[in-house]
């Protein structure tokens, strides 16, 4: 049987497979999902500088 594992952001539960630990600088080793990058991705491209 499958174990489920929760992501450390978002608190789902996915299968061990569908999580990537996020290193430093970015995380503490932490295990995170697809949708909860996504999210940190779109973050911080909002922050960058507009050069328009």
């Amino acid at each position: 049987m499958i174990e489920s594992v929760r992501c450390d952001h978002c608190e789902e539960e996915f299968a061990p497979k569908e999580l990537t630990v996020l290193a430093p600088p970015a995380g503490d080793g932490e295990l995170i999902c697809a949708r909860c990058i996504e999210i940190m991705l779109r973050r911080a491209i909002a922050k960058l500088p507009r050069e328009n």
